[in-house]
């Protein structure tokens, strides 16, 4: 709960004012349901008790919400009973105090003989716990830490969903340096040999480009325009090894459907990443829509030298799929293939 100088200032102002208000009209109901008069003598006083009581239990309520923030979900978890108790306890001791300040400043005012505070203090004003004022107390304890949790909550979830947003962006950019390096090189060959490919070529490249750009915000996208976009990729991928890949798109079902940005041409650089590939024994990639879900898979031959993979990319794309589907993303190796599941969202228009 960080605010500029302003929005504290205006917080207080409000604050205050509220409790002003909701201490003053709360007096003058007790007085009317007690006396029949809500502008008893005597509401100034109960208004003054409320108020000191209500706003000071705020005051400590806005400074548990405010250490609260520094808690991580596991740390706050651990100390919620503890505060809770604490917080209850505290509570009930300035509420005990705010009664006692407010019958005392009564007392003084209309010169009433102070051997007789404490009888009248323990008999009449501080036997509210033992009633509805103990219950309320324990009801506002208890939400007011419900509301803790689902604080802590919530924040912990955003803070996941900024850091996998971040990650995969990070994933969708590893795309650009390697994958553009490869495509300039391969664009200076064909200039020379071909030109009419190559302007082909760049077209694609540029077309890739854009849909990434244009998607980087996004979470999801229609089917149709990803696998498009995969599509242009692919083109290009075998523009610098003829043959050797081969790209079928199995489709079974019908419908519009919506998928995670940049998620099937992942998979399809994972396939060419941990693979060889040649013309004897190219690379076979299907893709296959059935059953509300995509998934891509690839015979297995993975190449000779290569260090030992982190499976970071499919890691980062699990937990993406996980926190924008609600449901997993499957991963299998059987039959010496590999295969990726990734569950599509219906777009219903």
């Amino acid at each position: 709960m960080k605010w500029n100088n302003h929005k504290e200032k205006v917080f207080w102002i409000l604050y205050h004012a509220g409790f002003v208000l909701f201490a003053a009209g709360t007096g003058m109901l007790m007085k009317y349901l007690q006396t029949g008069d809500a502008l008893h003598p005597t509401w100034v006083v109960s208004a003054a008790v409320i108020y000191i009581m209500s706003s000071c239990i705020g005051y400590l309520a806005v400074f548990m919400v405010r250490k609260a923030e520094n808690y991580d979900h596991n740390k706050l978890k651990k100390r919620l009973l503890p505060l809770l108790v604490l917080f209850y306890a505290a509570s009930y001791l300035i509420a005990n105090l705010a009664i006692t300040l407010g019958a005392l400043g009564w007392f003084l005012y209309i010169g009433r003989d102070m051997k007789e505070f404490l009888p009248h203090l323990f008999q009449n004003e501080l036997n509210f716990g033992k009633g509805s004022f103990f219950i309320w107390l324990m009801v506002f304890t208890i939400f007011f830490f419900y509301f803790l949790w689902r604080k802590s909550v919530t924040r912990e979830q955003s803070l996941m969903e900024e850091s996998l947003k971040y990650r995969y962006n990070t994933l969708k950019a590893q795309v650009n340096p390697h994958f553009l390096f490869n495509s300039l090189n391969t664009l200076s060959e064909l200039i020379y040999k071909e030109p009419s490919v190559a302007d082909n070529y760049l077209q694609k490249l540029a077309s890739v480009y854009r849909y990434i750009l244009d998607n980087e915000e996004n979470s999801l996208v229609p089917l149709e325009n990803e696998l498009a976009f995969v599509e242009d990729y692919y083109n290009m991928q075998k523009e610098r090894g003829t043959d050797k890949i081969i790209l079928t798109v199995e489709r079974y079902n019908k419908g519009s459907f919506l998928v995670i940005p940049v998620s099937i041409q992942m998979l399809l650089e994972n396939a060419l990443k941990h693979n060889a590939a040649s013309k004897d024994s190219p690379l076979d990639i299907r893709i296959a829509i059935n059953h509300e879900s995509i998934s891509v898979s690839n015979n297995i031959q993975r190449k000779q030298v290569m260090g030992q993979s982190t499976k970071t990319g499919l890691k980062n794309l699990s937990e993406r799929v996980r926190l924008i589907t609600g449901k997993e993303m499957e991963i299998s190796e059987k039959n010496n293939t590999f295969k990726v599941t990734i569950p599509l969202i219906s777009d219903h228009k």
